[in-house]
């Protein structure tokens, strides 16, 4: 029997959905392995293609010094179930996607002298990512500028393997199939607003006031909305009011590679996890970095796609929906430059992210095969 291997991460999509993906990897591969996720992150609707799923009452980062009690006591306890649960089930490595789920596996693993690796998925290094960095046996990188974050000693455990993307997302669809999933097969151009896994207000905001500001604009141009959860109901009741656009709203879109296949250009946060898949598919890109990302780390992220060539960005306290219309309707009507856009975004991806990943650490600590 091939040696289990323990993935844990959680907090937002971004650090869950590359946990899935290195977790097919590693079943496709005949491994036995685990997901560890935190009680918050359930509501995620990809955890349903995953078997061996575990939830734990991790901890998640103190706002004040009155909160720290509690956290240390989270935080010890959900060590100690870890710790258990490496010793129940022979674990032999254990791979950290991020976010503050993740830590208390990770000291687990330490100190029943396990392996370690980690996964970053942004061009700034996270606290956790920081914190076992040199601890780690390796860290996987998605960007190449994440290197110059991490001091020497660190620097030579670093792997740039790119985000690792999960099979489904990178499933082929043909484009008129999947403008008539959306009902869109008469539009002439479409547009996908994501605002990562949990949405955007100020993105949905944006989006709904440019229907009511360029209705002519819309007439042949369908947008395919993913408003996050929160505010689904909101602008669902507002849309009534819209008449002359092809929408498609939804709180989460499940088949995204639909989306992704039947889009011309996106508008969205700059989360890892969604500007790899978009550029995965290359796909254009309006990026609007959240501004209280930890670290500015999703601006970061914009810069390095803008570098690129890839997309555009605009600054969220610049973003009202005239000068985000004007960018959209400029790059719209520049079929050249949206062809230059997407094929330098898919330079960018690293599409068997997953497989080098996981090859490298089935050499490195040497698995049982």
């Amino acid at each position: 029997m091939k040696t289990p291997v323990l993935i844990s991460g959680g907090g937002t999509g971004g650090h869950i959905m590359p946990g899935i993906a290195l977790y097919e990897e590693l079943k496709s591969k005949g491994y036995e392995v685990f997901l560890l996720v935190g009680t918050g992150d359930v509501k995620f609707s990809s955890l349903n293609s995953v078997e061996n799923i575990q939830v734990y009452n991790a901890p998640t980062m103190w706002k004040n010094i009155v909160n720290f009690p509690v956290f240390t006591i989270r935080f010890i306890s959900a060590m100690l179930w870890t710790m258990k649960f490496i010793a129940k089930n022979n674990i032999a490595a254990v791979i950290g996607m991020g976010g503050y789920v993740s830590a208390p596996s990770l000291v687990a693993a330490m100190i029943k002298k396990i392996p370690i690796y980690l996964c970053e998925q942004n061009v700034v290094p996270g606290m956790v990512t920081n914190f076992f960095a040199k601890r780690a046996r390796a860290i996987f990188t998605t960007f190449e500028a994440t290197t110059t974050y991490f001091d020497v000693e660190s620097t030579g455990k670093i792997v740039h393997a790119g985000n690792p993307i999960r099979k489904q997302v990178l499933t082929p669809v043909e484009k008129d199939i999947a403008l008539k999933r959306f009902n869109m097969i008469h539009c002439k151009k479409v547009i996908l607003v994501i605002g990562g896994s949990q949405g955007a207000l100020k993105l949905n905001e944006i989006t709904y006031d440019m229907l009511v500001s360029y209705p002519d604009r819309f007439a042949d141009v369908g947008i395919i909305w993913s408003t996050g959860t929160y505010s689904y109901q909101q602008f669902k009741e507002k849309l009534h009011t819209i008449k002359h656009a092809s929408i498609y709203l939804a709180p989460y879109i499940t088949d995204v590679e639909n989306s992704y296949a039947a889009c011309d250009i996106a508008i969205s946060r700059a989360g890892a996890g969604v500007m790899m898949e978009l550029a995965a598919w290359g796909i254009p890109s309006i990026l609007i970095p959240y501004p209280f990302a930890a670290k500015d780390h999703q601006k970061k992220n914009a810069q390095e796609f803008v570098k690129a060539g890839a997309a555009e960005m605009i600054n969220n306290s610049d973003a009202t929906a005239q000068i985000v219309a004007t960018l959209l309707f400029d790059l719209l009507d520049n079929e050249t430059l949206l062809r230059k856009m997407g094929a330098k975004a898919k330079s960018i991806a690293t599409h068997n992210a997953a497989e080098i990943i996981i090859n490298y650490i089935i050499k490195d600590s040497d698995l049982k095969k």
